[in-house]
């Protein structure tokens, strides 16, 4: 008889059908009659988890007071032990039933021995996985979410609030450029409106990563500011070398997606490229990074390659009360006795934020007393001095003086400190201190580049014209106490209030002084010398002065002496004891009651400025005089000797922008350029010429290196204030009909203006080839002339020499014509292939002008470029039909031809070429 274990594959399944169904009953009996064992053995693993949470849990709690985060995979083993817990104490009651019946339910013992291997497994797992982890870093450290922190809060003013949309606008748009700046002087508030910036947008989420880098002013390290980066970033830099530190630098930027990059104070050019690779500039780090820079200098965001620029300035008078206001706090102005105090103190603080901010603080719980003295010490600028005032404001604004890279750059700054405070400094005034005083001694373009680069250093202030500046009031006070204190410069201001010299010894040591006397006839002391004195700066307001006492004696070693409204009241007072002066300026001076002996022999330079002068004015006397300088109102018109200019041998230059009238009864042009012409070594001319039709000598004064000429101008139009920085160039300007005298100055000149003239400028570029080659500016107002330059007229023996290269207008930038009602057009074509450099073209009111440009016919075909035009203003010219006009179609009678080529119809055609 065949079974079913003899079928094939039937007979496998049945065997092992049989195996599994013996191990379901062996497995069932054993849950069912060993329950207890079964039990005992999870509790036996419990006991064993039990020992590993212990252990688990003093070191959770050991890494979270170290500051760490535990980790989730450690917190999640920790909830299923307290669940795997919870289960084995059910066990046990469940258990206990079970025994205590007179017989045991076979059902529920299988169910408990069954959940009972189920569990144990489970917590021989759990126990397994606890000592893994335990064997590792069950914590880290919590990433650090970088976050200013500020000692003051940011003040929604108007001033900052402009500011800061402009900024805020700026950096969130993603393709704005990478590089921002915020600049400004010290203590305006540059760093707190970049942490404004930085927290705004960390809570708006704009960037992934905030980066803040302080730079400072100490030597650049490389490596310092690497370790900075790398601290924010979290990147542990483990090599010393800047290159390979860039590197890794590099790819944590990169791997950290949208970033903002800030340096703080920054005061040179730093090479990001080296410090942190090039993953900001290539466009390979996440789109919308940027980089921002804040410093106290516009030249150093500049030069660190920033395409926008926000300044921060100081606040407005009623912003700097309300914010000194909100740091002293109500409970101590109420305190006051005289509440007026307040708007005082504040004054002084000139709206710095720091400084306002410093002494608010300071001031906070004072009684008035202290705010008296504060005041005090305000005024005298000694801010520092006062009780309670961070030293570290004073070394804040200190160091941006000590930091100018240039000492030309600190003696101008000196200079400016010593102004009155919020005075107007004068471009001239301070050039002739800085030059005579021989603290800046390579004149006139060296002055002003300092100025220039004190302005973007946010050390002097930009007034909006280049004539004048203004220095802070805190900017002055500081500067002013380090000049005076510094040995090397010893520039020292001395207040005279009484009939008396100050008792103050200081001024015995100095180098420079500048005394304002507000008194009459300051008695100088005769027992006192100050022999390193060499520039005595003298301002009396008007008070009528003798130098009585040891005025000489003291000032002995004088090299530079300006005296500024000083009304000397001496007759016949001389100034010739002062055997080594060599410069002599006077400003705003009533010297009429003096002559000729006033002025010491040795005299090298003399510049009188708006003073009452004796009539005549006597210098004969001076034949070492190098420089003279008048600069009078044309009313009362100055007044010299005959001959006396020409005694001035050794002159080199002369500058007297109003001229002057010889002491006579009639007018002559002659013998005044007479004169001038015997002054051999004259290389500048300052001067006016006044109208005079019988004036017939040729190409005067043809050897002059600089020169700011003036004919015929109205006696109502003064010259003098166009002329503070002319010595750089050659002007001329010529008024009505004149003769050929000045063409040779014309056509060397720079600038030149002709108004209601005959000269025939056309003539003059034909027969010069290279007449008018460095003119810069050309004005032309009512004059009769039917073109400015052209070819058209030049003779047959003039046609070889025609065909050289023109140079004429070859540098002019600016073209202005107005009221020539003549002229039909300005330049030929050939004339105007020269005008590469034009910036601004003015045509105004000429109502013949029919085009701006004529060919002649010798075109070669060529686009006129005006490539560096930036103004055009072409207004009311009746008759104007096209900007580019063919000599055929040019229009003789009084109307244009109506039947003229499409090309003549449109005011601008291919024949020239303007920038978009």
């Amino acid at each position: 008889m065949v079974g079913l274990g003899d079928i094939p594959c039937v007979g496998k399944f049945v065997e092992r059908l049989s195996e599994y169904t013996v191990d379901a009953v062996f497995h069932s009996l054993k849950y069912m009659l060993c329950y207890k064992s079964l039990v005992n053995d999870l509790n036996s693993e419990i006991e064993k988890l039990n020992i590993e949470k212990d252990k688990m849990c003093r070191k959770v709690k050991e890494e979270e007071k170290n500051g760490k985060v535990i980790q989730d995979y450690v917190s999640k083993w920790q909830k299923e032990v307290e669940e795997i817990q919870e289960i084995s104490e059910e066990l046990s009651p469940s258990c206990s039933c079970i025994q205590s019946l007179p017989i045991p339910d076979p059902i529920s013992s299988f169910r408990i021995g069954k959940h009972a291997v189920k569990k144990a497994e489970t917590v021989t797992k759990l126990t397994i996985s606890g000592m893994k982890h335990l064997a590792g870093d069950i914590a880290y450290l919590p990433e650090v979410i970088y976050m200013p922190n500020c000692d003051t809060t940011f003040e929604d003013f108007q001033s900052r609030k402009d500011v800061y949309e402009k900024l805020w606008d700026a950096l969130v748009d993603q393709d704005s450029p990478l590089i921002h700046g915020i600049y400004g002087m010290p203590g305006v508030g540059k760093t707190r409106t970049m942490e404004k910036f930085w927290e705004d947008a960390m809570k708006k989420k704009i960037f992934d990563k905030v980066v803040r880098v302080n730079v400072g002013n100490e030597k650049l390290d490389k490596l310092k500011l690497q370790d900075q980066i790398a601290g924010c970033l979290d990147c542990n830099l483990q090599s010393q070398d800047v290159d390979r530190r860039a590197s890794q630098l590099e790819i944590s930027l990169r791997s950290c997606g949208k970033i903002l990059l800030i340096l703080d104070d920054v005061w040179r050019e730093i090479p990001l490229g080296n410090i942190i690779g090039n993953s900001l500039f290539d466009g390979s780090s996440s789109r919308g990074s940027k980089i921002l820079l804040t410093s106290r200098e516009q030249d150093v965001c500049l030069r660190n390659k920033c395409k926008h620029l926000v300044e921060i300035q100081t606040l407005s008078p009623r912003e700097a009360l309300s914010l000194f206001k909100n740091t002293v706090g109500s409970d101590t102005i109420n305190s006051l006795q005289d509440e007026s105090l307040v708007q005082k103190v504040c004054n002084e603080c000139a709206q710095l934020p720091l400084l306002i901010h410093a002494v608010g603080k300071a001031l906070t719980g004072k009684p008035q007393i202290s705010w008296k003295d504060a005041l005090v010490q305000l005024e005298k600028g000694k801010f520092e001095k006062i009780v309670g005032v961070d030293p570290q404001v004073y070394a804040c604004i200190k160091l941006s003086i000590d930091n100018l890279r240039d000492d030309d750059a600190k003696s101008c700054l000196f200079l400016c400190s010593l102004f009155p405070e919020d005075d107007e400094i004068d471009m001239k005034m301070l050039i002739q201190l800085a030059t005579g005083s021989q603290l800046i001694p390579d004149g006139e373009p060296r002055v002003l580049a300092m100025v220039h680069y004190l302005k973007v250093s946010s050390l002097l202030l930009d007034c909006g014209v280049d004539y004048i500046t203004k220095v802070h009031d805190i900017i002055r006070d500081v500067a002013r106490s380090i000049a005076s204190t510094d040995s090397k410069y010893a520039l020292l201001q001395v207040t005279c209030n009484s009939g008396y010299f100050p008792s103050d010894a200081s001024y015995c040591t100095g180098k420079f002084l500048r005394l304002d006397a507000e008194t009459d006839d300051v008695h100088f002391k005769e027992r006192e010398v100050c022999p390193d004195l060499h520039t005595l700066w003298l301002q009396c307001n008007n008070h009528p002065q003798q130098f009585s006492g040891g005025f000489y004696k003291m000032f002995v070693n004088l090299n530079f002496l300006m005296l500024q409204k000083v009304n000397i009241s001496l007759k016949q007072f001389s100034l010739q004891p002062l055997d080594n002066l060599g410069t002599l300026t006077l400003s705003r001076c009533d010297t009429r009651k003096t002559d000729g002996s006033l002025f010491p022999k040795s005299l090298k330079t003399l510049c009188i400025w708006y003073c009452d002068l004796p009539r005549p004015l006597d210098v004969a006397n001076l034949k070492y005089l190098r420089k003279l300088e008048i600069q009078q109102k044309r009313e009362p018109e100055l007044v010299m000797a005959l001959n006396v200019i020409s005694t001035l041998s050794s002159l080199e230059e002369l500058h007297i922008p109003n001229g002057f009238i010889i002491d006579r009864e009639e007018y002559h042009t002659e013998p005044i350029v007479m004169e001038i012409c015997e002054l051999t070594h004259l290389a500048s001319l300052q001067f006016h010429f006044y109208a005079d039709h019988t004036f017939r000598v040729k190409n005067v004064f043809s050897e002059l290196d600089r020169y700011s000429i003036c004919v015929g101008a109205p006696k109502d139009i003064d010259l003098s204030e166009r002329y503070w920085r002319v010595s750089a160039m050659r002007s001329t300007r010529l008024y009505g009909h004149h003769s050929q005298s000045w063409e040779g100055l014309m056509t060397r000149a720079e600038e030149v203006r002709l108004r209601y003239s005959n000269v025939e400028v056309s003539s003059i570029c034909n027969g010069q080839r290279r007449a008018f080659e460095d003119l810069n500016k050309l004005y032309i107002e009512n004059c009769d002339m039917e073109h400015l330059a052209s070819m058209s007229c030049i003779s047959h023996d003039e046609i070889q020499y025609s065909l050289r290269p023109a140079t004429c207008f070859s540098k002019l930038t600016i073209l202005k014509i107005s009221y020539c009602s003549e002229m039909k057009y300005l330049f030929c074509n050939n004339i105007a292939k020269n005008l590469g450099q034009l910036q601004e073209l003015t045509v105004n009111n000429c109502k013949s002008m029919e085009a701006i440009i004529l060919n002649e016919g010798t075109s070669d075909r060529k686009v006129i470029n005006f490539s560096k035009l930036k103004l055009l203003k072409i207004l009311f010219l009746s008759r104007l039909k096209s900007f580019y006009v063919r000599k055929k179609y040019m229009i003789s009678g009084s109307t244009l031809s109506t039947d003229l080529p499409a090309e003549y119809q449109s005011l601008f055609d291919g024949h020239v070429c303007f920038p978009l």
